[in-house]
């Protein structure tokens, strides 16, 4: 009856919007998930960042409108989705506190630090304000999840006793490595330039990113000695992990260095290694659970895609 009731409301709400002037339409409805109406401009909201990012100028317009379509498809999909959750958690009266949404920003600044949190609002085009809502929602989402999976997911001895087998495949205790990133530049006065931000304290990273076409760049890659030429070899081998190397100079190459390891490639043990492989599988089966869930909840409510 409910479901009879809301389709009723939706097809009397869509009939009275097609009535009027094309100049009156400024928010269409694209979707109905449960009682709730997910409108074109919130949806168009959400894509900004994306349509921001895909959508070239250059583009022919056939094209830019093919591709905006499937990213509000896509964003809509997801939408329709974190909705439907949201209503499943009101079931459970679960709750997010202004603490907890407090916890986790603090924990996000300091992974992304301050500077790159605040380029990513405004990529977004977020208001701090707008950020800490859609934190909200997300832990809202992950207690509803927990709460589905909990007792649900079983991993047993036997399973993380052949991921373990299948992890340690590729170990090679056999020969003495070095595991090391290097840039690549042909331009002694740009190498310099380089180097001396790095000493500034900019990771290798962001130099790629400043010159993308002026180097080479080879990240955490492993080396045997025997495959490494003797002016960097004998370079590494008075290196601390995490140091970085003066340029080297061969055959007016110029070759910048981080160390990130070195050693023979041993295994971590099965009782090492077990925490992050219980939880790589713990995660694969909770999400082909959490999809089989979110399906049954679509059956269960009332859905209605109009986009």
């Amino acid at each position: 009856m409910f479901k009879k009731l809301i389709f009723v409301v939706v097809l009397f709400i869509l009939f009275w919007i097609d009535l009027l002037p094309a100049t009156k339409v400024v928010n269409k409805i694209v979707a109905v998930v449960g009682d709730k109406f997910l409108t074109l401009y919130e949806l168009n909201k959400l894509c900004k960042p994306y349509f921001e990012k895909f959508l070239k100028s250059d583009m022919p317009p056939e094209e830019k409108e093919l591709l905006k379509k499937e990213i509000q498809k896509k964003v809509l999909k997801d939408w329709v989705e974190d909705t439907l959750i949201g209503l499943e958690a009101k079931k459970y009266n679960l709750t997010v506190t202004d603490e907890e949404v407090e916890k986790y920003l603090e924990a996000e600044k300091k992974s992304l630090g301050e500077e790159k949190f605040k380029e990513i609002l405004k990529q977004q085009g977020l208001t701090l304000q707008d950020y800490k809502q859609k934190l909200k929602d997300k832990l809202l989402k992950i207690k509803l999840v927990q709460l589905q999976v909990k007792e649900k997911v079983v991993i047993t001895d036997e399973e993380l006793k052949k991921a373990y087998k299948e992890a340690i495949k590729n170990y090679d205790d056999k020969d003495y490595k070095y595991w090391i990133s290097i840039l690549i530049v042909k331009n002694k006065d740009l190498t310099n330039k380089i180097y001396q931000e790095i000493n500034q304290g900019v990771s290798l990273e962001e130099i790629v990113k400043t010159y993308p076409n002026q180097l080479k760049f080879i990240k955490n890659e492993a080396f045997k000695e025997e495959e490494l030429a003797p002016e960097i070899l004998e370079t590494l081998k008075n290196l601390k992990p995490g140091d970085i190397t003066k340029p080297i100079n061969i055959n007016n190459n110029f070759y910048i260095i981080k160390l990130i390891k070195k050693g023979y490639n041993k295994p971590p043990s099965f009782e090492k290694l077990k925490p992050k492989l219980y939880k790589k599988l713990f995660e694969k089966k909770a999400q082909a659970y959490i999809e089989k869930w979110i399906k049954d909840l679509q059956e269960k409510r009332y859905i209605k895609i109009f986009l």
